[in-house]
C-alpha cells in the first residue's frame, strides 16, 4: 500500500468503507516512469486523425460494448482507447502498453491477497479469478482491460461532467490521472471529493509522482464477494476549462474477475457472514455473475442515444415499489439508492 503514515490495515479499512484510496503512484517502484511513457503515446495516439490507419485498425464495433475493446469516440465528451490484449493494441504504445499493465496487475494481485486476508478468508482465495489478469495477454483475452480517455474540457465558463456518477463493475480499479477531474462520493457527507486535488492527496504524493495521481477503486464484484463489508466507490470526471489545456487525460486499469467456478461458501467467514440461498454459487462461472451485474445497469461510457434506450430499457423491466426494485421477470431486491455503477441503473444526470 503507499499511503504515507498509514498502515496497509488503515488503508484497506479506509478503501471497504468509502469504496476509495488515494495513492501515491511513485510508492510502488517503476509505476511513474511507465504510466508517464504510456501517457505520452497515448496522447499521440488520440492526436492522430480519426481516419488514420493506426486508429481505423482498432476501431470499437458499435453499440452497447464500444468502450469494451478498440477505440471509439463520443463528440464533445471525450475518445476512449481500451486493450484488452497486445494483439489488439495499436503498435506504437504495445511496449509502454505492456509495462504499465504487468506492473499494475503484480500491484493489484498484492491488494486482494490484502483484502483477503482483511476479510479473514484465504489468501489465495481470490487467485482463480485474479492470476490470468495479472500479465497483459497475447491474444487471448480475458475480462480485464485497460482504457485510456482523453476528455474533452469545456469551451465555456463551468465545468462539465464528462462521465456521470457510478461504479465500476469488477474487482478493483486503478484510476491514473493527468490532471485533476475525478470526484468520489464521500458517504458520510454525500459530498463529491475532488481526490485529484493536491490539498486531497497524501501530502507530496503527485510532486513525488511527477504530477500524476493515482485512486485506487473497488467495484461491485468485490463488493458482492464481500457481502458488502467492501463497498463500491461512486466516482464521477468532471472536467474544468482551461487556456493552457484543451483535454484531460486519464488511464484507468479494470481488473475484473478471469473466467473461473466460483463458490461462494469460500468467501465466508465470521467478518463476511453467509451468503444468502439466492446468492449462493456451488461452481458457477463468474461469466455468469459478471453478466448478472452488467445487464442491470447501463454503461456510462456509450454514446449518449445508446445510453437513453439502455436507461429506457431499464425502467422498463424495473419497477419501484416501496423502496424495493421489482423486475418483471424475477424476485424483488433491494434499490441500490447511494448510485450507480460502470454500468449504471437509475438515471442520475444531474
Amino acid at each position: 500500500m503507499a499511503v504515507p503514515e498509514v498502515s496497509d490495515d488503515q488503508a484497506l479499512h479506509f478503501l471497504a468503507s468509502e469504496g476509495y484510496l488515494p495513492l501515491a503512484l511513485s510508492d510502488q517502484v517503476g509505476m511513474v516512469k511507465a504510466y508517464s511513457n504510456l501517457f505520452l503515446k497515448s496522447s499521440q495516439f488520440f492526436n492522430l486523425p480519426e481516419d488514420s490507419l493506426q486508429k481505423t485498425a482498432v476501431e470499437a464495433i458499435s453499440g452497447p460494448a464500444a468502450s469494451e475493446e478498440g477505440y471509439s469516440k463520443i463528440p464533445g465528451e471525450k475518445s476512449i482507447l481500451t486493450v484488452r490484449t497486445s494483439s489488439r493494441c495499436p503498435e506504437t504504445l504495445q511496449e509502454q502498453l505492456k509495462t504499465a499493465w504487468n506492473l499494475t496487475g503484480k500491484f493489484m494481485e498484492g491488494v486482494i491477497e490484502g483484502v483477503a486476508g482483511s476479510l479473514d478468508l484465504q489468501p489465495d482465495v481470490f487467485s482463480p479469478l485474479v492470476s490470468p489478469c495479472i500479465t497483459l495477454p497475447e491474444a487471448k483475452r480475458t475480462p480485464t482491460l485497460l482504457r485510456m480517455f482523453r476528455y474533452d474540457r469545456p469551451r465555456g465558463a463551468e465545468p462539465t461532467v464528462n462521465a456521470e456518477r457510478h461504479k465500476d463493475l469488477g474487482l478493483l480499479s486503478l484510476v491514473v490521472g493527468h490532471s485533476p477531474g475525478l470526484q468520489v462520493l464521500d458517504t458520510a457527507s454525500s459530498r463529491w471529493v475532488p481526490i485529484e486535488e493536491d490539498y486531497v492527496l497524501p501530502a507530496g504524493a503527485s510532486t513525488r509522482s511527477g504530477g500524476l495521481t493515482a485512486t485506487l477503486l473497488s467495484g461491485e464484484t468485490l463488493a458482492f464477494l464481500s457481502r458488502g463489508q467492501y463497498k463500491a466507490g461512486i466516482h464521477r470526471v468532471m472536467c474544468a476549462p482551461s487556456e493552457n489545456e484543451p483535454y484531460r487525460f486519464s488511464i484507468v486499469f479494470t481488473l475484473r474477475p478471469a473466467v473461473a467456478p466460483v463458490y461462494t461458501r469460500q468467501f465466508e467467514s465470521s467478518i463476511v457472514g453467509s451468503f444468502a440461498p439466492e446468492e449462493q454459487a456451488d461452481g458457477e462461472s463468474s461469466t455468469v455473475l459478471f453478466e448478472r451485474i452488467r445487464k442491470s445497469h447501463w454503461n456510462v461510457n456509450a454514446a449518449p442515444e445508446v445510453r437513453e434506450k439502455q436507461r429506457e430499457e431499464q425502467r422498463k423491466k424495473y419497477e419501484v415499489v416501496e423502496g424495493r426494485m421489482v423486475s418483471d421477470v424475477g424476485a424483488p431486491r433491494e434499490v441500490q439508492k447511494s448510485g450507480c455503477s460502470n454500468y449504471v441503473l437509475k438515471d442520475t444526470r444531474e
